[in-house]
């Protein structure tokens, strides 16, 4: 399976968010060596958890400066949060409920949606934000 790095592309030029786009992939890494590694759901069950707490902080982070900022984009780049949030979410509940293990489609999904999310959407964002003199 490919695997994110920790230094993959996770730069928009804008510091808080390229900080908490590497934390999101660190925490992605550390899911998928765990799984890999065949490690304990005592100890993937946090990792996930971790990544999902991570990654909820971001989007508010980020829906709050596209708000102040008043991006244009903000309604739909909003909507797709949202949609990886019920996407982890039914990560969670099916990992705790059916005491399943995350399989290679849910760890393809987590890394490519995150390659894809912060290469467009977020780049895009970051682009808009430094040609409007935000930082």
């Amino acid at each position: 399976m490919e695997q994110l790095t920790s230094s993959g592309p996770s730069r928009i030029g804008i510091g808080i968010f390229d900080y908490e786009h590497r934390e999101i992939v660190a925490a992605i890494v550390e899911v998928q060596a765990a799984v890999e590694a065949g490690r304990d759901r005592s100890v993937t069950g946090p990792l996930l958890l971790k990544l999902a707490h991570r990654t909820e902080a971001h989007f508010q982070s980020e829906e709050a400066m596209m708000a102040s900022s008043k991006y244009p984009g903000a309604k739909l780049h909003a909507m797709k949060h949202q949609r990886l949030l019920e996407q982890l979410s039914a990560f969670l509940a099916r990992y705790s409920r059916d005491n399943s293990t995350l399989d290679r489609y849910s760890l393809n999904f987590l890394r490519d949606w995150c390659n894809t999310h912060i290469q467009s959407d977020d780049l895009n964002f970051g682009r808009w934000l430094n040609e409007h003199g935000k930082r």
